[in-house]
């Protein structure tokens, strides 16, 4: 007899409610570092953001996200 742990399956949903968002946190990030890309009268305010966009995305995929 295989019993369903209840503790388990909630496990399973929070991971796909965590996953869920992944397309929409792809597109914030991309659209994030367009628009860094797209400063043209400060260089170096456009090389930060656009590098802590890089940060963001590496820590997401840390904590599991596929970004």
């Amino acid at each position: 007899m295989v019993t369903i742990d209840p503790y388990e399956e909630g496990v399973q949903e929070t991971r796909q409610d965590f996953t869920g968002n992944d397309f929409r946190i792809t597109r914030a990030l991309d659209s994030l570092l367009l628009s860094a890309k797209s400063i043209t009268g400060d260089e170096i305010a456009a090389e930060d953001i656009a590098a802590r966009v890089h940060t963001l995305r590496h820590l997401l995929k840390q904590v599991g996200h596929d970004v």
